[in-house]
C-alpha cells in the first residue's frame, strides 16, 4: 500500500472520528436542553398539584362545617351562633332572601361607633396629578446665557445687488443694508402663601416646600412654552413665533383639513439650506395619521427608533408642541421651519425669595418665585405656516 493511500485512510479515520464525536456532543446538548425543558414544565406541573390539593382540602372543610351545622342531631345541641348559621343555609337553599331575615350586629369600620374610631386614615406619601403638556423648544433652538437685560445682535435686512451695465456706463448703487435684532428677558412671577402650620405638621407625608418649588417649576416651563409658541410681544409679552408678522404662510385650500398638497407645497416655500421639520400638536398629529397621498398610501411613516431614525411625514421630522393651534377654519395648526433659527436667552434662572416677616403675626409664610428669559425668530424666512381656509392664496 502506498503512503498516498495510508495517508488518506488515515485522514479518513480522523474525520470519521471527529464527525462521530461532534454528532455524540450535539446529542448530549439536544438532550441537555430537553432536561431543562422538562425539568421546569414539572416543576409548574408540581405547583398545579400543590393548588389543587390545597383546594380540595378547602372544600372537604367547608362542607364538613355544612354537614356539622346542618345535623338534626347537632342542631338541637349548637350554641344560638351556630343556629343561626344553620337556619341563614336554609334559607339560602330554599331561595329566600337571607339579609333580610337576619340581625345584622357586627362591627364595622364606615360607622364611627360601630368600630370606625379604630381604623384611622392613613395619607400615603406624594401627590396625585394630570399630566401638564408643555411645548419644549429648548432642546432644537439656539440657547444662550444672557450678560445683561437686553442684548443686540447685527442683521442684514438688504442684500448687495449686481447689475448688468453697457460700455462707459456708471455703475449702479449696489449697498447691502443692515438693522439690528433685540433679545431681551423677560420675567415671569408666581407667589405662594402657606401657614408655618401646614408646613411643620404635613412634613411625614410630604415635603411641602420642595413640593411647592417643583410646581412652580413646571408652571414656568408650561408659560415659557406658551410665550414662545404664541405669546403677543404685548407689554411684558414674548413674541412667539406663531405671532411673528414676518412669517409667511401657505393655505391648505380647506376650510376644515389639512390636505396633502399643502403640505407639499410648503416645503418648497422654505430655501435650501434650511433644516425644516414640522411642528403641530398631538390632535394634528392624530389628523395627519389619517392622511393618503393621491397613490392611497399614509403619509406618516414609523421611524425606526434603534437607529436614531424618528418617525416622518413626507420624509420630514415633526415635533409636538401642546401650544398649537387645534385644526379649524382659519387657523395655522402646523408651521413649517428651521428652529435652530430660533435664539433662546436665559438671564436669569428661578429664584425664590422666602419671606417669613410680612405676615409673621398670621404665621403665613410667603414664597415669591421668578425668572427671566427671552426669545427671538433669528431667521423669519426659514418659517412658513400652513393655514386652513377655503381659497388658495400665497402670502
Amino acid at each position: 500500500m502506498s503512503n498516498e493511500l495510508i495517508k488518506s485512510v488515515q485522514d479518513l479515520n480522523e474525520a470519521v472520528t471527529h464527525l462521530r464525536n461532534s454528532h455524540e456532543k450535539k446529542e448530549q446538548e439536544a438532550v441537555f436542553k430537553i432536561q431543562t425543558a422538562l425539568d421546569a414544565y414539572e416543576q409548574k406541573n408540581q405547583d398545579l398539584l400543590t393548588r389543587l390539593a390545597t383546594k380540595d382540602s378547602e372544600i372537604k372543610e367547608i362542607e364538613e362545617k355544612l354537614i356539622a351545622i346542618t345535623s338534626p342531631a347537632n342542631y338541637n345541641n349548637a350554641n344560638a351562633e351556630v343556629k343561626v348559621e344553620a337556619k341563614a343555609y336554609e334559607d339560602f337553599l330554599a331561595g329566600k332572601n337571607i339579609v333580610a331575615n337576619i340581625e345584622k350586629k357586627y362591627l364595622r369600620t364606615d360607622t364611627f361607633t360601630s368600630g370606625g374610631v379604630f381604623v384611622p386614615t392613613v395619607q400615603l406619601a406624594g401627590i396625585i396629578k394630570n399630566i401638564v403638556e408643555v411645548s419644549n423648544l429648548r432642546p432644537f433652538v439656539k440657547v444662550r446665557t444672557m450678560g445683561a437685560k437686553a442684548e443686540t445682535m447685527a442683521v442684514r435686512t438688504g442684500t448687495a445687488t449686481a447689475n448688468m451695465t453697457g460700455e462707459a456706463q456708471s455703475a449702479v448703487d449696489t449697498q447691502a443694508k443692515y438693522g439690528e435684532l433685540r433679545l431681551e428677558a423677560k420675567k415671569m412671577t408666581a407667589k405662594y402663601e402657606i401657614s408655618n402650620e401646614q408646613i411643620q405638621d404635613s412634613e411625614n407625608v410630604v415635603d411641602l416646600v420642595a413640593e411647592m418649588n417643583a410646581e412652580i417649576g413646571e408652571q414656568f416651563g408650561y408659560l415659557e412654552g406658551a410665550q414662545f409658541v404664541n405669546g403677543s410681544g404685548a407689554g411684558n409679552n414674548i413674541l412667539g413665533f406663531m405671532q411673528h408678522p414676518d412669517i409667511g404662510f401657505i393655505n391648505s385650500g380647506d376650510a376644515s383639513a389639512i390636505t396633502f398638497d399643502s403640505l407639499i407645497k410648503v416645503i418648497g416655500e422654505i430655501k435650501t439650506g434650511y433644516k425644516p421639520v414640522y411642528a403641530f400638536n398631538r390632535k394634528t398629529l392624530s389628523a395627519l395619521r389619517l392622511l393618503k397621498d393621491p397613490t392611497n398610501r399614509y403619509i406618516w411613516e414609523s421611524g425606526n427608533l434603534g437607529v436614531d431614525m424618528p418617525s416622518n411625514i413626507n420624509g420630514i421630522p415633526y415635533v409636538i408642541m401642546p401650544d398649537m393651534p387645534d385644526i379649524a377654519a382659519n387657523t395655522f395648526p402646523i408651521i413649517f421651519g428651521d428652529f435652530s433659527k430660533i435664539m433662546v436667552g436665559d438671564r436669569k434662572g428661578i429664584t425664590v425669595i422666602r419671606n417669613e416677616m410680612s405676615l409673621a403675626d398670621e404665621g403665613i409664610v410667603r414664597f415669591v418665585y421668578h425668572r427671566r428669559v427671552g426669545m427671538v425668530v433669528t431667521n423669519p424666512e426659514a418659517f412658513k405656516k400652513n393655514q386652513n381656509f377655503k381659497f388658495i392664496i400665497y402670502v
